[in-house]
C-alpha cells in the first residue's frame, strides 16, 4: 500500500490517509458490520459472496481492499459461524469435547475450561458486510488489523494514549479471527490482541510475522487520533521519514518532527556504546 493512490473515505480531514501513512501496511484495515434481518442485509450494496468461505478468509478478502456480504450459507466454518451468533452451538462444543477431540488440549477439564472462556456473539447475527474501514457509509461495529507486531505496538500505543492500560485481553491461539478479533471486542466492547490460530494461518497464508488486534469502531476512531498524537514520541526518525514519504503520496500533512522522541534515538541507544 506505500505506493498507492489516496483512500477516498468518510472520516474528516483525510484522517485514515494519515494513519495508513504512520503504520506502513500492506493490508487494509477491516471493517465488520453484523446484519440482523434479511432486510438489513439486502440494504447494503456490496457484493454478496459467490462460495462457502471460512471467516478469516473473508477477514483477508476485506484486507485486500474488497467488500463482501455473508450470511449462514456462505460460511464454511462452522466454528467461526458458532462465534459470530451465525450458527447455534451444541454440547459437544459448550462441553469442551470438540475441541478436545482434535488433540489441543491434555484434558477433557482443561478443554472444558478454555472453551468456557472463549467469546461468542450472544445475539442471534443473520449476517455480515467485511470491507474497509473507509468504505463503510455507517458506522461498523469491528476494527480488525493484521499486521506486523511494530505496527500492532503502535495501535496499542494510541488505545493506551486515551484508555490507559489494556485490562481485557485474552487469547488462546484458536478461533484467532473470530472470536479473539472479532466476538470478544465486540461482546467485551473493548481492544483485544490475537496471534491468530493454526487454521488460519494455513488457510489463509498469513504471514508468520503477522498478528492482528480488533476493537469496536468506536474505541478505533480515538485510537487512530492515539496513533497519530504519539506519533513523535513514539517513533525513530528514520521511521519518520517513511512516514513523510507516504503521507506525501497520499497527499496529506502529518506534523513530524525529527529528532524528537523519549528516548533520544536521533543517535540511537546503539551507536553510543560502540
Amino acid at each position: 500500500m506505500e505506493g498507492g493512490t489516496s483512500i477516498k473515505n468518510t472520516f474528516a480531514n483525510g484522517e485514515m490517509d494519515r494513519l495508513y501513512s504512520c503504520l506502513n501496511m500492506d493490508r487494509r484495515i477491516v471493517g465488520v458490520k453484523f446484519l440482523f434481518s434479511e432486510e438489513e442485509f439486502n440494504s447494503f450494496d456490496v457484493n454478496t459472496a459467490k462460495a462457502k468461505l471460512s471467516y478469516c478468509m473473508m477477514v483477508k478478502i476485506a484486507s485486500s481492499g474488497k467488500g463482501i456480504k455473508v450470511r449462514s450459507e456462505h460460511f464454511k466454518c462452522n466454528s467461526s459461524a458458532r462465534a459470530l451468533g451465525i450458527k447455534e452451538s451444541d454440547s459437544s462444543v459448550k462441553s469442551g469435547r470438540k475441541y478436545y477431540s482434535y488433540g489441543l488440549y491434555d484434558s477433557l477439564g482443561t478443554a472444558k475450561n478454555v472453551q468456557s472462556a472463549v467469546t461468542y456473539v450472544e445475539d442471534p447475527i443473520y449476517g455480515a458486510v467485511l470491507q474497509p474501514v473507509e468504505m463503510f457509509k455507517v458506522d461498523p461495529d469491528v476494527a480488525i488489523i493484521v499486521s506486523n507486531p511494530y505496527n500492532i505496538m503502535r495501535v496499542v500505543q494510541g488505545y493506551t494514549y486515551k484508555y490507559g492500560m489494556a485490562e481485557n485481553i485474552k487469547f488462546a491461539g484458536n478461533q484467532g479471527v473470530c472470536s479473539e478479533l472479532t466476538a470478544r471486542p465486540y461482546e467485551n466492547n473493548d481492544i483485544n490482541i490475537s496471534l491468530l490460530c493454526s487454521n488460519t494461518r494455513f488457510s489463509c497464508k498469513w504471514e508468520d510475522g503477522e498478528m492482528g488486534v480488533g476493537m469496536p469502531y468506536k474505541i478505533f476512531k480515538n485510537v487512530l487520533k492515539g496513533v497519530l498524537n504519539t506519533l513523535n514520541p513514539a517513533e525513530p526518525d528514520y521511521k519518520k521519514e517513511g512516514i513523510i514519504k507516504r503521507a506525501g503520496k497520499r497527499n496529506v500533512e502529518i506534523d513530524v518532527v525529527k529528532g524528537e522522541n523519549y528516548y533520544n534515538s536521533s543517535i540511537g541507544v546503539a551507536k553510543l556504546y560502540k
